[in-house]
């Protein structure tokens, strides 16, 4: 029922609690986020680097947006999976805010990898809907050790609402990272925060309701646009039973004048290869193409293979340097096309379209456009060329 672990999980997470040890996680947890920057409040996209940066940039910059949240004032999180110490860091920090009068709420999957972090919120938080701060698992039915709330596969969005977080109002941030240890260390990943947009926020809210409520709807597709200093924002949220919008956004692609699209992709299955045949005909029509991948069959390979304009590196190596790229981002510049971040947790594979609980997010600020341009060059500086 909702707001109430499923049976099946709810042992497992016991289990799971029992054999912790309770000091170490809060040890590790307090290293994490001691340092948490008090982050501005102006439009801007966070990067993580675990080669020659900060690995945990983002868990970071959330840590530093929850101590900013003011009693009285709500968070909101939807998240696929928090483990290890960044997990128990970030959830300290939910904790601690709801401590001071912050209303905490959270949405996660039923992976099992987050159980420990998932009991640690319900045993503080509550799993009551109605109250004030509460966790909710999602139902599922289980899907391969995922659960969703909406779809029918996994709840695998990460993002944040703060309705005000450092003075400002209808805060968002919207990320490609779990809060796990992989993806601060050895993970690629990024976030955007979007403070003051009431029109988005209100869009994300309202999502975050349905998600919680479990409105199951394998045809969920819900789309918002609204104007924001710096270009129009748009937000999509799936799960979507027909069409491909990646595909729609590419045939919107002009290459007159010169154009450029960049690819920065967790997972490409060959589901999606309508998007990597639409990047092909692109650099036949004289755009320049660059993709950095994480994981990608073969068959959406031998689309790029054969074009030999297209530059192809990747970064799949998820327990070593130079590490696996996880973040999910398609950007598009051109004469006649603008500044276009494409962003979210939306990978390239089916179950990101059609199955699970997604975000994708649009953006035409140029100034994000050049910040998420110097992250993809600097993934190309320590890809090796893909295979």
């Amino acid at each position: 029922m909702p707001g109430k672990f499923p049976s099946v999980l709810a042992a497992a997470v016991m289990a799971a609690a029992a054999l912790a040890a309770p000091a170490a996680p809060a040890a590790a947890a307090a290293s994490t986020c001691a340092d948490a920057p008090d982050a501005p409040m102006t439009p801007r996209a966070v990067f993580n680097d675990p080669v020659g940066g900060d690995g945990a940039a983002i868990v970071r910059t959330l840590c530093g947006l929850v101590r900013q949240t003011p009693a009285g004032a709500r968070i909101q999180v939807a998240h696929f999976v928090m483990s290890g110490a960044d997990g128990a860091a970030f959830a300290d920090e939910l904790i601690k805010a709801d401590r001071r009068g912050v209303d905490v709420r959270v949405v996660v999957d039923g992976d099992s990898r987050g159980q420990a972090v998932a009991r640690r919120l319900a045993d503080a938080l509550g799993t009551d809907t109605s109250t004030r701060s509460w966790l909710h698992v999602c139902t599922g039915p289980m899907s391969g050790g995922t659960a969703a709330c909406i779809g029918d596969k996994g709840q695998h969005n990460k993002f944040y609402l703060f309705s005000r977080t450092g003075g400002t109002s209808d805060v968002i941030v919207q990320s490609s990272a779990n809060l796990t240890d992989l993806n601060s260390t050895t993970y690629w990943n990024n976030a955007v925060v979007l403070p003051g947009n009431r029109r988005l926020y209100a869009a994300y809210d309202a999502y975050f309701a349905d998600l919680a409520a479990e409105r199951k709807n394998l045809d969920y597709y819900r789309v918002v646009q609204t104007g924001a200093a710096g270009g129009a924002v748009r937000a999509s949220f799936f799960p979507k039973a027909e069409g491909d919008p990646v595909v729609d956004e590419l045939d919107r692609v002009s290459c007159e004048g010169g154009a450029t699209v960049r690819v920065g992709m967790s997972e490409w299955d060959t589901s999606r290869k309508g998007i990597a045949e639409k990047l092909r005909d692109l650099a036949t029509r004289g755009c320049t193409v660059r993709i950095v991948y994480g994981i990608m069959d073969e068959e959406v390979r031998n689309v790029f293979r054969a074009e030999p304009r297209i530059e192809s590196r990747v970064l799949g190596s998820g327990g070593a340097l130079p590490g696996r790229l996880h973040s999910k981002y398609l950007l598009i510049e051109g004469p006649a096309n603008g500044h276009r971040v494409l962003t979210g947790s939306h990978n390239y594979n089916q179950t990101s379209l059609r199955r699970n609980d997604e975000t994708l997010l649009r953006l035409n600020s140029r100034t994000i456009y050049q910040q998420y341009v110097q992250n993809f060059e600097r993934l190309r500086e320590v890809a090796p060329p893909a295979p």
